[in-house]
């Protein structure tokens, strides 16, 4: 359903607008969903369940200190857009939540000449 590997994302927090989450990563094998990546709060690994049907996607994002100690846990419950995004919301407990938006990595194949116009 979701290919594995690079993807890029961003959040969204009231105060704070768009974050962009660094270029993570993102695994999906039998239904579990894992991966790390960072963003402006630090160090993340990603760890849920998808479903292979639906492509609903529920995962947990913990960020850790620079000293490698848990920080707080971020919920990600989210769909497939119809375009092999998952966009859905974030919460931290019932105090804050946003949108956001994960999207696969496009990779450019290898030994491909950009188009240039004769003209």
């Amino acid at each position: 359903m979701y290919p594995s590997g690079r993807w890029d994302g961003f959040w969204v927090q009231e105060h704070v607008g768009r974050q962009a989450m660094t270029p993570f990563t993102l695994r999906f094998a039998d239904g579990h969903v894992t991966g790390d990546g960072r963003d402006m709060v630090g160090r993340f690994t990603f760890s849920g369940e998808y479903d292979e049907a639906t492509g609903a996607v529920r995962m947990v994002k913990q960020y850790y200190t620079v000293e490698e100690h848990l920080r707080h846990q971020v919920l990600y419950v989210g769909r497939p857009d119809g375009e092999g995004s998952i966009q859905g919301a974030w919460s931290i407990g019932a105090d804050y939540s946003g949108p956001f938006l994960l999207r696969p990595r496009v990779q450019k194949p290898t030994g491909e000449e950009p188009i240039h116009e004769i003209g």
